[in-house]
């Protein structure tokens, strides 16, 4: 489930349903996660990612 706090401007989180792929875009790099299970799981990936760059969410 993606973060009730919301995400700074340009931060987007993207999950592919076909590949369960996720590629996230924070503070100007593109970066592609990899395979998820889901897509609960693949945000919590994500957003565990820009936290560890500095977000606050």
């Amino acid at each position: 489930m993606p973060s009730t706090i919301p995400y700074e401007p340009d931060m987007i989180v993207f999950y592919d349903s076909s590949t369960r792929s996720v590629i996230v875009n924070f503070r100007g790099e593109l970066t592609f996660l990899g395979r998820f299970i889901d897509r609960p799981t693949a945000y919590e990936a994500a957003e565990d990612f820009c936290r560890s760059r500095g977000w606050k969410g």
